[in-house]
């Protein structure tokens, strides 16, 4: 249909414009361009109007203005047959007009028929993947209406002069309605993707303002398009900005409609900001557009483009990588332009001068004052490894054990990603992987043994993206090759420690044994079975492999009864869950004779009847020994002689030292108490 109508058009071998001087002009291959001064109907004259020639007639200033524009057309067209023109050398040309082809049509019109059929047919196909969230069938709408108002444009925009004046008129209006209707779609969009705010009333309200401005502008209530159409239009426009707004307020907290509130504020300033600022703003000032009408359409497939992209969230988390570039680029190349108007405004200077200059400021103070402040939002996003690198070293020189790496390695990804939680499990992944559109960042644990799950980056700031994977594999190669180092120095250990604990065995035991089963005497023979069982104690205590927690506490508990009398009583309080807890031989061999000294005290310097023992667990195991049998004076003095860093004290506070813990006995009520504490991955 459209395609018919603008072949249906006038057509003459002249071109018009408009001069500088707002007359009408034309000319040919074979006529220089002059001044068109009349046209002449036989014996009528009519006056040679300049917005006969205007590409946009909401480019008038008053509806009576338009009107007038509408009736030339037709009075020309109804009298087309003896049609001529009176130029300014007043020379008289007939207008002999031809049959229109497709050939005759500018590349203006198939460019906005183009983008027009492009951004409904995303629109189309954005629908067609079946997508029920609130919001997208406003999305489409502005498909349609950008379908509408380019469709209309183009057929009256490339007239070659002289139009139907009640075809115009009903084309003027259905492109006005074409751009109402975009504008009340995407505040209904905005206001309701991702998150639905104000219910349906925000959407009721934007099409009630289009309905109502159809009837303003149609009844021509105010003094022209500009206020009767394009006010209108812009102030939704800005109304549906202000929606985009209020929905990154929302998604600050949530990654993943963050991001696409990034991917609609970036694909629609992109888009319309050009149109908005080069067309609308002009008109509604009074002043000439900046571009061609038809040529600004073509950036609202950058709107499009982009709004596809992020209502399917379509590779929504790769956005995190280039967004401060994307806007780094687009602000580059508009703080250019300003300040080339600015300079070229206030400063007496050819284009020429003021453009060298604006790029000879925007370079020395616009970049550099952007390249901080990209560094600086990248820092505190935790996104410059470099910077985060150092400490993490540091904190590796001190590492020891498997397990204190494995605690270093969590603390490591908590303090680099910052993310809203941490989970782990038992399922075995090789590689980190991001799932959930980027919400999520899975990553193998340091022995390959589990994963762990990262949900929501710096506290839910942002989305992982795939530089983030690259940071992982910088770092898990890091710490690879340090497990690997500790896992080769543990091998070793152990290859030795067995080493000796064989030697051990076949020489002394052997010996002990012997000097048991020879001895005559009672005595003898018992310090060599009592020697014999420390002797297996020691080796039990250095074998290889780790110990559960409820084993070692069943171990302390029956040796500690072994040791106490018929007259003393011990108690014993342990936890009831988390006993699976593995203790390193050193650990436990270290605590063994940590209790063993603490009994022996209580039984050694004291009248004790009982003997508590208390064990607790968090992020330490603590174990709290308490006897009864202290007196005041004796207590006072164990406490002068712990104070003055008494020989058993010394010793112990040096073995829970050895396993980054403490040691500390004080005196309260009668009661003696030693405390042992050590961290349960140390």
């Amino acid at each position: 249909m459209v395609l018919t109508i603008a072949l249906s058009l006038p057509e003459t071998t002249w071109q018009f414009s408009i001069s500088a001087e707002q007359n009408l002009q034309a000319s040919n291959s074979n006529y220089p361009l002059t001044t068109v001064d009349f046209f002449l109907t036989g014996e009528q004259q009519t006056q040679a109007l300049s917005h006969l020639a205007l590409e946009e007639p909401d480019t008038v200033e008053t509806y009576a203005e338009f009107n007038h524009l509408m009736a030339v057309n037709d009075f020309l067209i109804i009298n087309i047959d003896r049609l001529s023109m009176q130029l300014a050398d007043g020379r008289v040309h007939p207008l002999a007009f031809q049959e229109r082809t497709i050939f005759n049509l500018p590349a203006l019109f198939w460019l906005q028929i183009t983008c027009g059929s492009l951004g409904f047919l995303i629109c189309v196909l954005i629908k067609s993947t079946g997508n029920q969230q609130r919001g997208i069938n406003d999305f489409v709408l502005t498909g349609f209406s950008y379908l509408l108002f380019t469709f209309t444009a183009a057929i009256y925009s490339t007239k070659n002069l002289l139009i139907d004046g009640q075809l115009f008129h009903v084309l003027s209006m259905l492109n006005h309605a074409g751009a109402m209707l975009f504008s009340a779609a995407l505040t209904a969009f905005l206001w309701n993707y991702p998150k639905a705010i104000g219910g349906y009333a925000l959407s009721i309200f934007a099409y009630l303002v289009f309905a109502v401005n159809m009837l303003v502008d149609g009844l021509q209530l105010t003094t022209g398009p500009a206020t009767g159409s394009y006010l209108w239009v812009f102030g939704l426009f800005l109304f549906a900005l202000l929606g985009s707004v209020v929905q990154w307020w929302h998604a600050r907290k949530h990654p993943l409609d963050r991001g696409a509130v990034r991917w609609l504020l970036l694909s629609i300033y992109a888009g319309t900001v050009f149109f908005a600022g080069g067309m609308m703003l002009p008109i509604l000032l009074g002043i000439a557009p900046l571009a061609s009408q038809g040529l600004m359409f073509t950036t609202f497939l950058l709107m499009y483009g982009g709004l596809a992209l992020g209502v399917i969230r379509y590779r929504l988390f790769d956005l995190e990588r280039w967004w401060f570039s994307i806007w780094a680029w687009f602000l580059g190349g508009i703080a250019i332009l300003l300040v080339d108007v600015l300079i070229a405004s206030f400063l007496t200077l050819s284009s020429t001068s003021a453009l060298v200059l604006a790029t000879a400021v925007v370079g020395w103070l616009y970049f550099p004052i952007r390249q901080w402040c990209w560094h600086y939002l990248s820092y505190r996003k935790g996104l410059a490894i470099e910077v985060w690198l150092p400490q993490i070293l540091s904190r590796l020189i001190h590492i020891k054990t498997p397990l204190q790496l494995e605690a270093a390695w969590l603390s490591s990804i908590q303090d680099f990603y910052h993310p809203l939680s941490i989970e782990t499990d038992d399922q075995v992944q090789l590689s980190a992987a991001i799932e959930n559109n980027g919400l999520l960042l899975t990553l193998p644990k340091l022995t390959r043994s589990g994963r762990i799950t990262l949900s929501g980056a710096n506290q839910g700031q942002r989305l992982f993206t795939k530089n983030d994977i690259k940071n992982h594999n910088f770092l898990a190669t890091i710490f690879d090759l340090i497990h690997k180092a500790l896992l080769a120095k543990v091998e070793g250990a152990n290859a030795e420690r067995d080493r000796i604990r064989q030697d051990i065995h076949d020489d002394l035991g052997a010996k002990l044994l012997s000097i048991q089963l020879s001895s005559k005497d009672k005595e003898p023979a018992k310090l060599a079975k009592e020697a014999l069982s420390d002797l297996r104690n020691l080796l039990h205590s250095i074998e290889i492999e780790p110990i559960v927690l409820s084993e070692a506490l069943l171990h302390w508990q029956q040796e500690a009864q072994e040791r106490l009398s018929s007259t003393v009583q011990l108690t014993w309080d342990v936890p009831t869950s988390d006993l699976e807890i593995e203790l390193l031989p050193e650990n436990f061999s270290h605590l063994t004779r940590a209790i063993r000294e603490c009994i022996t005290n209580a039984l050694r310097h004291s009248q004790a009847t009982v003997i508590h023992c208390k064990v607790s667990l968090g992020t330490s195991l603590d174990i709290i020994i308490c006897n009864d049998g202290v007196s005041s004076n004796s207590a006072a003095g164990d406490k002068s002689d712990n104070e003055n860093g008494g020989r058993g004290s010394s010793i112990l506070q040096n073995r829970c030292q050895r396993l980054g813990g403490s040691f500390k006995s004080w005196h309260e009520g009668g009661h003696w108490f030693a405390s042992i504490s050590i961290p349960l991955l140390a």
